[in-house]
């Protein structure tokens, strides 16, 4: 029996992947959940794993092509005990041939650039690659040791030195394509409010030792903006909507997607969304909001963990951005960024409209929105419900 394995929907905006690496060859035994290669798109590079036992019987795509959602990748043939021994008899001499085809295989990429930079002999160079093969990298590195008279394509600055020069990734590629998209096609407003910061602050530096100790999650700003978001978004439906075939789509629950910084496979950032979360409490959104970064960190973040957001939370703050206008998340209708959170010198003003002067942990939040579906005031309704349940919280449950 055959079974097939396609590109599969690694997000809501995501139609297509390419195929940075095969980690099993033609003939070899996979085991059901085993990892069988790894794609790229414009918001992770992620290890794909087989859904079946059996012998890989065919592979499709080749490394480095990109291919749409749904498009075969590889066969499977689920086979019997016996038989997966005779064929892993096979596979081992296969793999022998294969390793040594693969130390002079050269991807499309890399052809380009030795055509590109006219590089008439490649044998000197050393591959960094799996079984030896020249990669992009080994190339440039080529480049810039050579004479810098042969040099084509390498411009030199005003102090004579070498600029460097990188071929855009098809990561970064799909990332430029999804940010014009999305400006083409959501009629981008925001919206700016101050919140103050201080209850929450207090509150955090009360039980931020003993949550970590007894939950062993972290406990921070964000755990707060996150549980803050979602009690805000169940009064707010069209914050939480889309737009989709001339229909506006309220969605049941809220999965609320928040970016994280990555640094490989280049810097970037990637956006797991913590699903169902308007059914957790603030030690259930820590929690899970925990796992999914270590995930990340680990390299552990399935295709699955990146999908259905339908909010989605920027956080420049953290690396001291006073405030960020961020681009919507398409198919989503809105995004919340937040800016960095610091003690500031306020003016208060008492019922009696006498002023007085307080340092209060100020910060400012954003909210960019699709103007197509959501008008400035109710925008603004959100905001103000968000900034109020937030300077206002009295207990950490």
């Amino acid at each position: 029996m055959i079974k097939t394995i396609v590109m599969p929907k690694l997000g809501e905006s995501i139609t297509e992947g390419t195929v940075i690496k095969w980690l099993k060859n033609n003939g070899q035994i996979i085991k059901k959940d085993e990892n069988i290669l790894i794609i790229s798109t414009d918001k992770i590079e992620a290890d794909i794993p087989s859904p079946y036992t059996g012998i890989i019987h065919s592979i499709h795509v080749k490394t480095g092509e990109t291919v749409s959602v749904g498009t075969i990748l590889a066969d499977i043939e689920i086979n019997t005990k016996n038989i997966i021994n005779k064929k892993q008899i096979t596979s081992n001499i296969d793999n022998m041939n294969n390793n040594k085809n693969n130390i002079n295989f050269l991807s499309p990429l890399v052809k380009n650039i030795i055509k590109k930079h006219k590089i008439n002999d490649i044998s000197n160079i050393q591959g960094s690659g799996t079984n030896n093969r020249i990669t992009k990298k080994d190339i440039f590195d080529y480049i810039n040791k050579s004479n810098k008279s042969n040099m084509n394509n390498i411009n030199l600055n005003t102090n004579n030195q070498l600029n460097n020069i990188q071929s855009i990734s098809q990561m970064r590629a799909t990332i430029m394509k999804s940010m014009i998209k999305s400006k083409q096609i959501s009629a981008h407003a925001t919206t700016f409010f101050d919140v103050d910061y201080t209850n929450i602050d207090k509150i955090l530096q009360k039980n931020k030792t003993k949550f970590l100790k007894e939950e062993g999650t972290p406990l921070t700003y964000t755990t707060f903006l996150a549980t803050g978001i979602c009690k805000a978004l169940k009064k707010h439906p069209y914050i939480n909507a889309e737009i989709k075939n001339n229909t506006i789509l309220f969605k049941k629950h809220i999965n609320l997607g928040i970016a994280v910084a990555i640094s490989t496979p280049e810097p970037g950032l990637i956006v797991p969304v913590l699903k169902n979360c308007d059914q957790m409490n603030l030690k259930g959104i820590a929690k899970n909001m925990y796992d999914l970064i270590l995930k990340i960190k680990n390299k552990k973040i399935l295709p699955d963990d990146l999908s259905g957001g339908t909010f989605t939370i920027s956080n420049p703050g953290k690396y001291g951005s006073i405030i960020g206008i961020p681009i919507i998340n398409q198919p989503q209708v809105a995004i919340l960024c937040v800016g960095r959170i610091k003690k500031n010198i306020t003016i208060l003003t008492d019922n009696h409209n006498n002023d007085s002067i307080a340092i209060k942990n100020m910060g400012i939040i954003s909210l960019s929105f699709d103007h197509r579906l959501i008008d400035g005031a109710t925008a603004d309704l959100f905001m103000s419900d968000l900034k109020n349940i937030l300077e206002t919280w009295n207990e950490l449950y």
